[in-house]
């Protein structure tokens, strides 16, 4: 991989430019209230805090977050609030400057904010959060920390001004040396996520991958792109990375781990790769769940075959991290991807969301063989993995229905060997040509449903026809139609397509709640959506029943996941609707843990090979 050229001087990254730019802050923010310049602008502020809260855990203990350069604070100060969805968070901030100025006006931007925020907060959207502030005046390339660390350290655009700096300290310059000091104030399974507008994502990742940072590649978000010499590129470049403890073994081996091989026995490993995360489990031969771990995500159709590659990757390093005897230590590269898997798996189950094609799943294999060596590895899309409940219950076949932001049901069967083949499918083609019975199915059958009593002159006033209004922000629901098909024009086409395809599938969940209350328009949505993901069911069971003369519904199961199968209402819509059709499997199984179900059906299989 070429080397990254280093960017010429500026003023931009000296620290006499930003003492000025702060002094002058402080003082329009005493005479007018100013806050200052937010870099990036408040979008920037909105994504990463919006990555933040689907990422980072919840924890009864203040989670401890720092940012480099904090400037004004207004990235910090957006954890004073949390979405109203995943509850109130406890927080100690630490802001660290070397402008003396800056920590100064950030003090002064909390009490302005703690000041407003209770009279303008929406409680139905955020709730207030406890949060301690520490507003420090430090030079991060020469304070020594004394070992203190963070769950989430935050650059938004400190490393930028720093590269435009040619002091050398130590005989290095700025560049190079801030990623090695970041990297201390990083807890091993903590994060490091940063923006940047002087390099690509690509390039990011180079500097701060290094073998020696301890980091591994979590995520990206994307924004948006454009055009020149023929080459695509973004405005800004949004990466996190997970550390790692990357502390060498004392004798130069992989700590537990001999030839490849684990002093904890069998190990078994199930990867379920969806559209927002990376799911890890990993069990031992006795079925009990020894590690997880939680990684960006890496849909394959979204991010692509090698970004898909490392993240699954780097997600099971990050697993076998919190093993007390095994060392997730950098040990060697793969032709410059991932260090190989420090222990050795008896079997591997590995389902990825947008790897449907023999073709992707094969290209998969490819790179994922070599990582984890002599382990048996099986890639499969990722509905396949629902498959682990026909092992753990012993059903000989089945129906795996996912139904989520998107659908898919598939039928499967149980091998001699345990082995769970796919031998049917329906769905999957997405939101343009199906999706039936999905979150964003749902949002549809409603809209049109809403839009249809409006032009009928049979609109009930209030229920989800008035939410529906709200949600597009529209008067009559006359209007809702030109808003369902609105673009931004500020976003890259990809953004904005995905962010008009949310703004339907978000409906999904107060659709349930008024179905559950009665609402005319819910309930003639949900039987509407319900009804089509019924019928790729029935349309499926009858064809295995018709072709195999000795095979039995109660021999059968179906097994359920996804957001919205996941809720009660949707759920007993979808059974009762089967049962009308006189289907009743002998197995009815709901997994909200897809990754956990899989590695148990992956011991289970052991088991039935063994005996």
């Amino acid at each position: 991989m070429s080397e990254i050229e280093e960017l010429p001087p500026s003023r931009l990254g000296t620290k006499e430019h930003w003492d000025k730019v702060y002094e002058r802050e402080v003082q329009n923010f005493e005479d007018a209230g100013s806050e200052g310049e937010v870099w990036f602008g408040e979008e920037s502020v909105s994504e990463m805090r919006a990555w933040a809260s689907k990422h980072l855990p919840s924890t009864p203990t203040p989670l401890r977050i720092m940012e480099c350069g904090s400037g004004n604070g207004t990235l910090l100060l957006s954890f004073l609030t949390s979405p109203a969805s995943s509850g109130p968070q406890r927080f100690h901030l630490t802001g660290i400057d070397y402008s003396p100025a800056a920590a100064v006006l950030a003090r002064g931007v909390e009490a302005k904010r703690r000041e407003e925020i209770p009279d303008e907060l929406d409680d139905d959207d955020e709730v207030m959060n406890e949060v301690e502030c520490d507003w420090r005046t430090e030079d991060l390339l020469r304070k020594d920390f004394d070992g203190e660390t963070w769950d989430l350290v935050l650059d938004k655009g400190t490393w930028d001004a720093l590269c435009l700096s040619d002091e050398r300290i130590d005989g290095k310059t700025p560049s190079v040396l801030y990623p090695e000091r970041v990297a201390k104030l990083v807890r091993p399974g903590g994060f490091f996520f940063i923006t940047s507008c002087n390099f690509t994502v690509d390039e990011v990742k180079q500097r701060w991958g290094r073998s020696d940072l301890g980091f591994v590649f979590h995520s990206s978000i994307p924004h948006k792109t454009f055009t020149f010499g023929g080459k695509q590129g973004q405005t800004t470049s949004t990466v996190a990375f997970r550390k790692v403890d990357s502390a060498p073994p004392a004798n130069g081996h992989v700590n537990g781990v001999v030839n490849g091989h684990s002093d904890l026995g069998s190990l078994y490993l199930c990867v379920d790769c969806g559209g927002t995360k990376t799911d890890v489990a990993i069990a031992d031969g006795s079925g009990k769940l020894v590690a997880r771990a939680i990684g960006g995500t890496s849909n394959m159709a979204e991010v692509g075959l090698q970004t898909s590659y490392e993240i699954i990757c780097a997600t099971v390093l990050d697993a076998l991290s919190t093993l007390h005897c095994v060392s997730a230590e950098p040990n060697g590269r793969i032709n410059g991807g991932p260090s190989p898997c420090p222990v050795h798996f008896d079997d591997v189950w590995v389902g990825i969301s947008g790897c449907d094609t023999s073709l992707d799943q094969q290209n998969m294999l490819d790179l994922l063989s070599p990582f984890f060596g002599t382990a048996k590895v099986s890639v499969v899309n990722d509905a396949h993995l629902l498959g682990g409940a026909l092992l753990t219950h012993h059903a000989p076949w089945g129906i795996a229905v996912i139904a989520g932001t998107g659908s898919v049901v598939i039928a499967l069967e149980v091998a001699g060997q345990g082995e769970v083949v796919q031998v049917g499918r329906r769905g999957g083609t997405g939101y343009l040509l199906g999706d039936d019975g999905s979150a964003f199915d749902l949002g549809r059958c409603a809209i049109r449903s809403a839009i249809d009593d409006f032009d009928a002159g049979e609109e009930r006033a209030g229920g989800l026809a008035e939410v529906i209004r709200h949600h597009f922000e529209v008067k009559e629901t006359g209007e809702v139609l030109a808003k369902v098909y609105d673009l931004d024009p500020k976003l890259s086409p990809i953004d904005a397509t995905n962010v008009r395809k949310l703004r339907v599938s978000s409906l999904s969940r107060p659709i349930l709640s008024y179905f559950s209350s009665g609402d005319s328009l819910a309930i003639r949505a949900v039987y509407t959506a319900a009804g089509l993901l019924v019928a790729s069911i029935v349309s499926l069971v009858r064809q295995l029943l018709e072709a195999d003369a000795n095979r039995r519904l109660e021999d059968g199961a179906i097994v359920m996941g996804g957001g919205v199968i996941q809720q009660e209402a949707y759920r007993d819509v979808v059974l009762e609707l089967l049962k009308k059709e006189g289907i009743v499997f002998g197995v009815v199984e709901q997994v909200g843990d897809v990754a956990g179900e899989g590695v148990m059906g992956l011991v289970e299989k052991a088991k039935k090979t063994a005996a």
